[in-house]
């Protein structure tokens, strides 16, 4: 009864894989496509780094996933193929979906880890590295270096993983087969692993959570003071600080939310591969393969639903999409940030210039109108 539970719970996780290929893909090439070329404040550091995040994140799901979806549905169907894993079937393959597996998730977690610092940053104007981390062309270089770093960090797996063994089947002739996973370095790969792609982008993605939200609270609790102060200020003077004031929070409280949002999605669908190979893998020994494949599964689901959570947290995500669908032009209501200089000079202009002219000046004007001309 148990192997025919566990038979099924291979086929339903494999069928789970094949889904989140098929979902994810095109969500998250829609989402690169947002940010990229859609989104108004394309230009904001920590969109920037969501673009990068969304081309990570719509390749990992064709590495592990990919592998479950096509030995459960496929392989496992033919009698006569020898071959269990994709892995199995060439040296480059085996090697290419290591690698890519575990670059891929490694580089989506610092992605996001730097996505929140860039946050952090932006909200912290006494920062001295505020004026050089948000500039687009640094951010796209941090990027760049992000991506290139964790190439090299898992460059090994191309050179260790993967060997060619001759071995006799059931008729006692010989055959090569595709050893992959079976190095003691892979013992020693799953802790770097796991510090590189759980523990130590939660710590950090917690920390800079943490202190956007501090810095929030007290900007709402400054807010109100001023709000307090400028009962006896003058109406005009009081819609015009409004407007200066509550647009930038309003618009920075929505990425602010959906970087807490990643965080706490990523940190609910990752933990438990965590926490299984570190307390409970040398545990449990039976069925071991199939709660691997459902952790893993789980893990990958966290970088599916990014679109999900950009939807319901963002309403500049949620207006681009749609007018990409109904192929609209896409028309930013924020200031650029050449604009920007011209509204602070518009709204030291003196009161008075902004004053409607007084009846005798129009009366004035009137009577000119009326002389003749020579």
């Amino acid at each position: 009864m148990l192997e025919t539970l566990a038979d099924w719970g291979y086929l339903i996780f494999g069928i789970y894989s094949f889904i989140l290929i098929l979902v994810g893909t095109p969500l998250n090439l829609l989402c690169f496509y947002i940010f990229k070329r859609v989104i108004p404040n394309r230009s904001n550091a920590t969109i920037i780094v969501f673009s990068y995040v969304a081309l990570i994140e719509l390749l990992i799901p064709f590495t592990w996933n990919l592998n479950y979806a096509v030995r459960e549905l496929i392989w496992k169907r033919q009698t006569n193929s020898s071959i269990k894993n994709l892995e199995e079937y060439s040296l480059f393959v085996c090697k290419l979906v290591s690698f890519g597996a575990y670059f891929l998730l490694q580089c989506a977690a610092w992605l996001k880890t730097l996505a929140t610092f860039a946050r952090c940053v932006s909200l912290h104007q006494e920062w001295s590295i505020r004026k050089y981390i948000l500039k687009p062309n640094i951010i796209h270089y941090l990027c760049w270096m992000t991506i290139i770093l964790f190439a090299f960090i898992n460059f090994p797996i191309w050179i260790i993983n993967g060997k060619r063994a001759i071995v006799l089947d059931k008729n006692n002739s010989t055959q090569i087969q595709i050893k992959c996973y079976r190095s003691q370095f892979f013992q020693f790969w799953e802790i770097v692993h796991l510090l590189l792609y759980n523990f130590i982008p939660f710590t950090l993605m917690i920390l800079c959570n943490m202190a956007i939200i501090r810095h929030v609270h007290e900007s709402r609790r400054r807010t109100r003071r001023s709000k307090i102060r400028s009962k006896t200020q003058k109406k005009h003077s009081t819609t015009t600080l409004s407007f200066t004031r509550r647009q930038p929070s309003t618009n920075g409280s929505r990425l602010t939310k959906t970087l807490v949002f990643i965080t706490i999605f990523f940190i609910i669908f990752t933990s438990p591969s965590a926490i299984f190979y570190i307390s409970l893998g040398k545990i449990i020994k039976r069925h071991r393969h199939l709660i691997t494949m459902g952790l893993s599964s789980l893990a990958t689901t966290s970088h599916v639903v990014s679109f999900v959570i950009y939807w319901l947290t963002s309403t500049d995500f949620q207006n681009a999409v749609v007018n990409f669908i109904h192929c609209r032009p896409v028309f930013s209501q924020r200031l650029s940030a050449d604009e920007k200089p011209n509204e602070k000079r518009q709204l030291t202009i003196s009161p008075s210039a902004s004053l409607p002219a007084s009846n005798s000046d129009l009366c004035r004007s009137a009577r000119m109108l009326q002389s003749p001309t020579f």
